[in-house]
């Protein structure tokens, strides 16, 4: 057809330039001269640099506004697939083509006419190109949330403070630290918990007298932090460690520059009425106390009081709280700011509403933890020795148990003998009539033999259990005794929790104070040490000992401590065990 007029049209994707078939000027040259081959009448080239996978490309849409006008009536590309990736420009494409507007697609490989069977296979074209676009997208979104939820590695660009790094051995990739703006975010963030400045003047002080400049990109970069970047960036809980995006929400990997009640602090500074409550605090001990009123459920809450610098006037601060409920000054703007925050536990009265128990303070709750450890506190070679007896008295113990437990093993297997027995009986030749047992005597004395079996199994496995476990637990006591007030002092909350809870099982709040059940290995360790210091007390009645000094310990006290030698050497240790 000789009265064809064609536009070139060249794209390439702007996801990966090192991933194209061509490059936009390699495109063009060759069709250029695929043109020229042919004869072919160009009026118009348009080259762009932008995915098919979505709607909105403006050359493309260009081109189809001249080809409805008449410019052109046939496009030349390289592939079909050029042409759309969506089915939305694919169906306005062929609509064209139905409508007249475009009598030909021509690429090196195949020519497209109006013609049923051609805008047939033309369809298949746009439709495999979808495909193939829906699989790579499915396949990045796939190994995007293997990223986010697995290795919990933040997916796109590094947020300011941070750097996309890959590892230069294993290739992966992982978010650092910038050593540059890190610490310049952190202080801005420390400054307005400080009190003493606006988020304003912080800001200003951030750009102008600190220097911070944006990271430098290929387009862009080197530029001071504007002020909504500056405000998105005190509102992101990802800077306390919590990455949220439309797949969920996720404790990252990557160092946090503020602690999440840090984070908190800042929104009530900012206002956040309508902010999401997105951080979770992991409050310790709750799950270790029980109130002791009413044996309901102890929480935690904490809150927060702010004194307004102008009225001297102390509020709450609620979530709808962005100023003094007096002078109506906004706490953004109060300089020096004074914020108070208080973590207070207390029975839940879920089991009794008129529960009478009030509330007690996480500090003064510590501080009767930490009373309690020091009381059951001893020196690390009263563990030594107390361990070296241990081990004296559980080899003698294993012995009198390994005796017990050969018993056990010889009756059992004289009972799995005597229902082998019974059982040749039953089917010997002289029974054919039931002669020597009946099958109702059989049945009987079968599960009788059976049940006194299975009795004598379960005493085999718990005298198993016992020896194998009494000895490490005890062991384990002795050395939480020596170091738990030193681990609560520096462990984190997790830790700390527990501690507590390896102080017992029926911990409990009464009020205001920390009840705990006498019935634990603690508590035989604190009466032992209370006898030791009295025992050395009468020997050298003039004398305040300190424990931790003393090297060596008189034979006399070993009844106080680990519960002596008796008559009977088997049970000499039973009152340490029965707590285990």
């Amino acid at each position: 057809m000789t009265d064809l007029k064609y536009f070139i049209y060249c794209r390439k994707s702007s996801e990966d330039t090192s991933k194209q078939i061509l490059s936009l000027p390699a495109q063009k040259r060759e069709l250029t001269e695929f043109a020229k081959k042919l004869n072919l009448s160009v009026v118009g080239i348009f080259q762009e640099s932008k995915s098919a996978f979505k709607t909105g490309r403006e050359q493309f849409n260009q081109m189809l506004k001249k080809l409805e006008k008449g410019e052109a009536n046939g496009v030349i590309v390289w592939q079909a697939n050029r042409i759309a990736r969506n089915s939305y420009d694919g169906g306005r494409f062929i609509y064209f083509m139905d409508e007249g507007y475009i009598k030909e697609l021509k690429t090196p490989y195949r020519t497209f006419k109006s013609t049923p069977d051609d805008k047939f296979i033309l369809n298949l074209e746009f439709g495999m190109a979808k495909k193939d676009s829906d699989d790579k997208s499915e396949n990045v979104k796939r190994g995007n949330r293997e990223k986010f939820f697995k290795k919990r590695i933040w997916i796109g660009p590094a947020k300011p403070g941070y750097l996309n790094h890959t590892n230069p051995i294993t290739k992966e990739t992982e978010i650092i630290t910038d050593p540059v703006r890190f610490p310049l975010l952190q202080k801005a963030f420390k400054l307005l918990l400080a009190g003493k400045h606006t988020p304003m003047e912080i800001f200003n002080i951030l750009n102008n007298d600190w220097g911070y400049r944006t990271r430098r990109t290929a387009k862009t970069g080197n530029k001071t932090l504007s002020a909504s970047r500056f405000y998105a960036v005190l509102s992101d809980p990802y800077y306390y460690g919590l990455m949220v995006r439309k797949e969920g929400k996720i404790m990252g990997t990557h160092k946090p520059m503020i602690t999440d009640t840090e984070f908190d602090e800042i929104q009530t500074i900012l206002g956040r009425k309508d902010r999401p409550c997105i951080t979770k605090h992991y409050f310790p001990y709750k799950m270790a106390l029980k109130c002791g009123e009413c044996g309901g459920s102890i929480t935690a809450e904490e809150k927060y009081q702010i004194i307004c610098p102008d009225c001297k006037t102390k509020f709450h601060l609620g979530k709808t709280t962005d100023k003094c409920i007096k002078c109506g000054l906004l706490i953004q703007d109060m300089k020096p700011r004074k914020m108070l925050h208080y973590v207070y536990y207390h029975c839940t009265k879920k089991k009794n509403p008129n529960c009478s128990q009030g509330s007690v303070t996480i500090k003064k709750l510590e501080k009767m933890i930490v009373e309690a450890l020091k009381g059951f506190e001893i020196p690390e070679n009263f563990r030594d020795w107390a361990i070296k007896r241990l081990n004296e008295l559980n080899e003698k113990e294993t012995k009198a148990e390994l005796s017990v437990s050969q018993n056990l093993n010889k009756l059992i297997e004289e009972k799995e003998q005597e229902i082998a027995n019974l059982l040749k009986l039953k089917i010997s030749v002289a029974n054919n009539k039931g002669q020597l047992i009946s099958e109702d005597d059989y049945i009987k004395t079968r599960k009788e033999l059976k049940d006194d079996l299975k009795e004598l199994e379960t005493k085999r496995k718990k005298l198993k259990q016992r020896m194998d476990t009494w000895h490490d637990k005890a062991i384990e006591t002795f050395n939480l005794a020596c170091f738990a007030r030193r681990d609560f002092k520096k462990g984190s909350p997790r830790v700390k929790t527990d501690i507590l809870i390896s102080l017992g099982s029926n911990l409990t709040l009464y009020d205001k104070k920390l009840v705990m059940d006498d019935k634990n290995p603690f508590f035989l360790i604190k009466k032992g040490k209370q006898k030791v210091v009295s025992e050395l007390a009468k020997l050298e009645p003039e004398k305040v000992f300190d424990l931790a000094s003393i090297k060596a310990l008189p034979a006399s006290i070993n009844p106080y401590w680990l519960g002596g030698r008796d008559s009977n050497p088997d049970t000499q240790i039973q009152s340490l065990r029965s707590y285990h």
